[in-house]
């Protein structure tokens, strides 16, 4: 499981040119990710998964994410989604099945917001974008080991 820390932080952490990381970010705030609280189900990374965004609350929207496989947990993920600079940012930090972090303690994994658009918001190497009423879509953005770039698409329904 340590292995498949290291690279997905690698993987995570590469996916976007260094030009677009080095972009400044664009103005804003909590309210334009209001759209994605909530309790989100559905399939991706090769099973099952699951999300949640708590309402914005002080600049901020506090989640989660696990994915199951088999039956089984494979990971969890903390994640923040916060005004940061005038933007926003994501923050995540990864654990095992047995919530062990893969992180360091003081250390997480910051995604930049890059873009936004209609029900879109598009950070580093991480797409949030709404699909119809009850729908979400969020792309992963991983690079391959020839450089190019691979999309691991996760698709959500709004769970009551």
């Amino acid at each position: 499981m340590r292995l498949m820390a290291i690279l997905i932080t690698a993987l995570l952490t590469l996916a976007t040119p260094a030009l677009a990381r080095d972009a400044a970010p664009p103005k804003a705030t909590i309210a334009d990710a209001a759209w994605l609280a909530g309790r989100w189900t559905g399939e991706g990374m090769g099973g099952q998964v699951q999300e949640a965004l708590s309402d914005p609350v002080n600049g901020q929207m506090v989640g989660y994410f696990t994915l199951s496989r088999d039956g089984k947990t494979a990971f969890h993920e903390l994640m923040l989604i916060e005004e940061h600079e005038g933007s926003l940012r994501v923050r995540v930090k990864h654990f095992g099945a047995d919530f062990v972090a893969w992180e360091e303690k003081d250390k997480a994994l910051d995604f930049p917001l890059m873009s936004t658009g209609k029900d879109e918001l598009v950070f580093r190497a991480l797409t949030f974008r709404r699909d119809g009423e009850d729908g979400l879509v969020i792309i992963v953005r991983f690079k391959t080991a020839d450089g190019a770039g691979r999309d691991e698409v996760l698709r959500y329904r709004r769970v009551p």
